[in-house]
């Protein structure tokens, strides 16, 4: 009598890791286990607990439906990538301008008894930023054409003499990884996006100033049309966004 050993994988997988539709797998004894197909290595096949783990079974040990079903599954599913065959490293690079302040008016030549205003200063940095994404394979093949779609949340301030505002816009951009090799690494660059941090104080007018701030971006990854990975930089990116709304 053959038993059935479950090896639990250290790795929690997300929800974009469903490639299959929840079954119950028999093995040899007749002990059933309900999960999802994640992976199939060799002889092996990764199944998704109910409790998001794994568990890696030897595929002899399971019912010869079990088997059948795993090898169409498998036919179907072998091209696709997945969560687990890649990791994403994201980076993020900034590069000064420019950075000025300019001064005018003032009493520096008001005649005794005249009224000037005090002296207006402006201020004014600009910084250009950019993410870096590295994708590093853990699959024994080439992977082709990977499409990388992103989205960079920045949010922008401001107050002058009509009020104060705070929005986030959204920058969206298009990148493609021509080729990802087996084991290997490759790397993509978003566009570039501008931020501007300005002010203006004295003279007559109350305090103006823009402020600009990159708050993350968000990656979405496919390869032969299919979608296999989403991730944001940082990771609370969400609770930023939200707490941004609020």
């Amino acid at each position: 009598m053959k038993r059935l050993a479950f090896i639990a994988a250290v790795a929690l997988l997300g929800a974009g890791s469903v490639f299959a539709e929840p079954r119950v797998f028999t093995n040899a004894d007749g002990k059933t286990l309900k999960a999802e197909i994640f992976s199939v290595i060799d002889d092996k096949v990764v199944l998704k607990l109910p409790n998001t783990n794994t568990a890696t079974v030897p595929l002899k040990s399971l019912s010869a439906d079990d088997q059948a079903y795993i090898a169409e599954w498998w036919k179907e599913n072998k091209d696709k990538l997945k969560p687990m065959d890649v990791t994403l490293t994201v980076s993020k690079k900034t590069e000064r301008i420019d950075r000025k302040v300019t001064r005018s008016g003032g009493a520096g030549n008001a005649r005794p008894g005249q009224y000037v205003s005090s002296e207006i200063v402006k201020k004014l940095t600009i910084d250009e930023f950019h993410y870096t994404g590295e994708l590093k394979s853990y699959v024994k093949k080439d992977v082709s054409d990977i499409a990388v779609v992103y989205t960079i949340y920045k949010r922008v301030s401001k107050s002058d003499k009509a009020g104060s505002e705070t929005k986030v816009e959204e920058i969206s951009g298009e990148a493609l990884v021509r080729r990802l090799e087996a084991h290997g690494k490759a790397t993509f660059e978003t566009d570039i996006v501008r931020c501007e941090d300005s002010s203006q104080t004295g003279g007559n007018l109350p305090r103006e100033y823009k402020r600009e701030t990159i708050l993350g971006v968000v990656f979405e990854l496919s390869s032969g049309g299919e979608d296999f990975l989403k991730q944001s930089a940082p990771e609370n990116l969400a609770e930023h966004l939200e707490e941004n709304d609020k």
